[in-house]
Order: C-alpha cells, then structure tokens, then sequence
C-alpha cells in the first residue's frame, strides 16, 4: 500500500508549480508635520537660600563702667584734666580649626627584632648598591647599560624615601638594586 501511494504521489513532485510574484512593496502616504508644536511652559525658578554658615562664637567684653574720677585743678588752671583710659579690649573666640589627625598607616607591624632585621638588610643592600655604583661610573657604558645604571640610582632613591613609612617595601627596593648592580657588574667584567 505504502508503494502504492509512492508510485501516485511520485509524478506529481516533479510537475513544475507556476511561480508567484514576489509581494508589491508597501508604500506609505508621507506624513505631515504638525502645524504647530506645542510649547512647553518656562521651568519654575526655584529660590535656594544661601547654605548656612556655622555661627561664629565671638565674646565682646562690654567696657567697665567709667569711674568718676576727682577733679585736680591746678594753679592757674579752672580745666579738669581727664585720664585717657586704654580703649576695652575685645576678644574674638572663633573655633580653631582641629589640628589634623595623625592617620594611621597600612603595612605591616614589626617586632623590634624583625625591624632590626630589616634596617640591617637595607644597610648592607644599600652599601653594596653604592660601592658598586661608584665602579660602574668609572666604566664606559652602552644606552642599555646607562638606562640600568639609571634605574638602579632610582630604586635607591626610593628605598631611601621608603625608609621611614614602609621598612618592608625599602629592603624590596634595596635588594633589587642591588641584584641589578651585581648584574651590571657582570656584564661589565
């Protein structure tokens, strides 16, 4: 049965179907502009009172009240002389400004021992950056070899910088120089 259906249905797959046009396209009539826009009324203006100042605490001293002083005549004279008083004395308090806090820094606590192992470690570093240095100075030297001369005086000049805020950070700085210098120092020879 099923070749059966094959055997009908088959001649009707190769017949040719007419084929349809492809769709007209779709053409909108333009639009026209609104003739009038409407307008948008003005933003409000809003007022902002100044931002308040804190009150400055000021302390006037009101002069004492005059003392009624003895007239002193003196001989040929009817005219009281007056004493000239110093003028009242008036003091401003305004608040200081806080002194700043000291803020606390980031690294790492050191016992004394470590720190003593450190600023060790920094000193010898920092000796040998130095003594070979002066040798590499006295030797003539290529633009890479200048450019390394170069970095190693800038790590120990931050080394130098870092010695007093980050210990651990300066021996870093240090150390590296020195495996620079003993690098050059190699090269060199």
């Amino acid at each position: 049965m099923f070749a059966a259906a094959l055997v009908v249905l088959a001649p009707a797959c190769h017949r040719k179907h007419p084929r349809t046009p492809p769709p007209a396209p779709v053409v909108l009539p333009p639009t026209e502009p609104p003739k009038e826009v409407p307008t948008l009324p003005s933003a409000p203006k809003i007022q902002t009172p100044p931002p308040e100042q804190p009150p400055v605490n000021v302390k006037v001293e009101a002069p004492p009240p005059p003392v009624p002083q003895k007239k002193r005549r003196t001989r040929g004279s009817k005219k009281a002389e007056a004493k000239v008083s110093e003028p009242p004395a008036v003091e401003n308090t305004v608040p200081a400004t806080p002194a700043p806090i000291a803020v606390p820094r980031l690294g790492q606590i050191l016992t004394p021992e470590e720190t003593k192992d450190y600023t060790r470690r920094l000193e010898t570093a920092l000796d040998h950056v130095k003594s070979a240095l002066v040798i590499i100075e006295g030797k003539a030297l290529n633009r890479q070899d200048k450019e390394t001369a170069d970095r190693i005086r800038s790590f120990v000049a931050q080394a130098e910088q870092a010695r007093d805020q980050d210990l651990v950070s300066a021996v870093s700085l240090a150390e590296r120089a020195d495996l620079l210098s003993r690098d050059l120092l190699d090269r060199l020879r």
